[in-house]
């Protein structure tokens, strides 16, 4: 268990830069370090700051991956968290966009290359059974960084908070890793390095129609969330014409039901799992995405009185907004746990590894396409209405097009129950 609560913590770290960026954005912008008019500033920003990172960790994850397999899962671990706290440290002493994105390049490498240790490691170490609760400790971890990170950027000047989250990572990972490989040695039958790693295997692995299918939800389903957590912010600003700070409280509030989901998406399913229910997983996150994109438009196309500020008119679509993310986070620790319970020990950074580089890529394009979606139908509407308009109007249409992005993962889960059964493997 103090492993996990390790992990947890570095994931903390992280989560909270990674997310931060939603609430500076703005001010990077406002201080010219970031480019452009206010209509486009935002995709310019998506590019090269989410994109561009994104499609550079790429080319070295796979490879991250295989030695995380063939070498140890902590060692690759603990390298990766070395890049990630140079990566903010130079974010936070960044005076102009190149920096910038050496930064959030340096970030998002270590980010990408740690998450398949990561996920390997808690699949090695927690039994089949408890493996949701194991995974949701993960995703809650992600979910805290979230207020957490709207939180220091709207308190703390963007530059401060990126230096002192890098600092903690610095300052946990080899604690992390002592505990880690302490935990490995009293699990008979599980090894920190692969038992028997072969490229043909793996390769075979990665090609079944099951792990295929997951790695084609996981790209759909990123590409929401990465627009939707790192504009959301702007979102409300825009859209609903209510302050900064009152936006942050929001999407703030919102987050803690991001948690509850996480938490009970793995406790449902690992109950479900327990009493007998193969396909308990796959039913729960039918079931979460189904109600979460429903709710999620009504949040998104709520009629609120714009500029309007007080709390009985906020309660509403903050109560949507709560529930939405609540029921479509209720997939969140059961994707991860489907694809560990269809791949064997040897092979799961490396299928980690790609299920991540789609997963990054996702949340990479998300904010990229939300630029320019909302440029486009900026662009359509500014002739017809004022610029105030124009902006509010082009932000929900933006959004709502990327939540109907949610279909394709749903379609795919429920593909998922006759695939599931067939290609999953019980490990002694």
């Amino acid at each position: 268990m103090k492993h996990l609560v390790l992990i947890a913590l570095i994931v903390l770290f992280l989560s909270t830069a990674n997310y931060m960026y939603a609430a500076v954005v703005k001010s990077m912008w406002q201080e010219g370090v970031i480019p452009g008019a206010e209509h486009e500033y935002e995709a310019i920003a998506g590019l090269w700051l989410v994109t561009i990172p994104s499609i550079i960790a790429i080319i070295f994850s796979i490879p991250m991956g295989i030695l995380a397999d063939k070498l140890g899962k902590t060692k690759i671990l603990v390298v990766m968290c070395l890049l990630m706290s140079i990566g903010l440290f130079l974010v936070g002493t960044s005076q102009g966009l190149s920096m910038l994105t050496i930064g959030f390049s340096l970030f998002t490498l270590g980010m990408m290359g740690a998450y398949p240790a990561v996920m390997g490691i808690i699949a090695d170490t927690t039994p089949e059974e408890r493996r949701g609760t194991g995974y949701a400790v993960y995703y809650a971890s992600t979910a805290i960084g979230y207020p957490l990170g709207l939180i220091i950027g709207l308190l703390l000047a963007w530059r401060t908070g990126y230096s002192v989250l890098g600092a903690l990572v610095l300052v946990f990972t080899p604690i992390a890793f002592t505990i880690i490989e302490k935990t490995y040695k009293t699990l008979p039958g599980r090894t920190v390095k692969s038992r028997e790693y072969k490229a043909k295997g793996a390769l075979k692995t990665i090609t079944t129609p099951a792990i295929i299918a997951l790695f084609i939800l996981i790209f759909f389903w990123g590409m929401p969330w990465g627009a939707i957590t790192r504009y959301a912010v702007n979102f409300l600003m825009d859209a609903w014409g209510v302050s900064k700070g009152t936006a942050t409280i929001i999407l703030t509030l919102s987050s803690i039901s991001i948690i509850i989901g996480h938490i009970m998406g793995g406790l449902l399913a690992d109950r479900r799992v327990k009493k007998g229910d193969v396909l308990g997983r796959v039913k729960i996150s039918i079931l979460g995405v189904t109600i979460g994109i429903l709710v999620m438009l009504s949040f998104v196309l709520y009629p609120y009185p714009f500029g309007r500020e007080e709390l009985a008119i906020l309660l509403p679509p903050a109560i949507l907004a709560l529930a939405g993310m609540m029921f479509t986070t209720l997939a969140y620790p059961n994707i991860s746990s489907v694809l560990s319970e269809v791949t064997k020990q040897e092979y799961r950074a490396t299928v980690f590894a790609v299920f991540n580089i789609l997963n990054n890529l996702g949340w990479g394009l998300g904010p990229t396409l939300y630029g320019l979606l909302k440029d486009h139908y900026y662009t359509v509407l500014s002739p017809s209405l004022s610029h105030q308009e124009a902006i509010a109007v082009a932000s929900k249409y933006s959004i709502t097009t990327i939540v109907l992005l949610w279909l394709i993962p749903l379609v795919i889960w429920i593909i998922m129950l006759k695939l599931y059964p067939k290609s999953r493997i019980i490990e002694s």
